[in-house]
């Protein structure tokens, strides 16, 4: 009886022992590297593509860990260095890139803004003579993202006042193209203004 005992804990214990064998054998390892997932690009080494060498600049692509450039475009690093090839670049706004002769290029919350008004003041400046109060008038010139005539609005000789107005929305359109990237709302605390002669000069007073 005894040996029997002994004889089927035995056989239960090989039992545990081979299940236990099994399950190892059958459970899933620790997980490796995912062989599927996509490998990422290096961000530092991502390219700047354009158009022909252009500066029509496009998206670059990453696939499984490189860069490339989309077709119709091309690497800046392989466009040609030579004086009469354009590089790649950022398209500069016009904005940042108006002059005008005589003006400093100088910025003022907006690119160029100073310029600009430096502009503008010199053509009015050619229209401002005067002898009394009636010979001046204040010019109607849409700033848009300049803010420039209104406050103070532009006061010229009423002879004057066609060729600036002409003149003035030429310099605000090349300024401020069709999107401009920055606009000045040219506001102030003055309601209202009027025109005054002032040693010969036509000015904007506060009444």
């Amino acid at each position: 009886m005894r040996k029997l005992t002994v004889l089927l804990l035995w056989a239960v214990w090989l039992g545990c022992s081979s299940g236990g064998a099994d399950s190892r054998e059958g459970a899933p390892q620790d997980a490796g590297p995912d062989d599927t997932t996509a490998a990422e690009c290096v961000a530092s080494e991502m390219p700047t593509c354009c158009r022909e060498c252009s500066d029509i600049l496009m998206q670059p692509v990453c696939t499984d860990g490189s860069w490339s450039c989309p077709a119709g475009s091309t690497d800046e690093r392989q466009c040609p260095s030579s004086p009469d090839q354009l590089a790649c670049s950022p398209p500069i706004h016009p904005q940042a890139r108006y002059t005008y002769p005589g003006c400093a290029n100088e910025d003022y919350h907006c690119p160029r803004l100073k310029t600009v008004y430096c502009a503008l003041d010199s053509l009015r400046s050619e229209h401002t003579a005067c002898e009394q109060d009636d010979d001046c008038v204040a010019a109607t010139v849409n700033g848009r993202c300049t803010g420039y005539g209104t406050c103070p609005p532009a006061m010229v000789n009423a002879a004057g006042r066609a060729d600036f107005e002409t003149r003035a929305s030429a310099e605000v359109s090349r300024y401020c193209t069709e999107s401009p990237i920055c606009t000045s709302s040219g506001s102030c605390a003055f309601p209202s203004f009027v025109p005054r002669c002032r040693q010969g000069q036509c000015v904007a007073e506060v009444p």
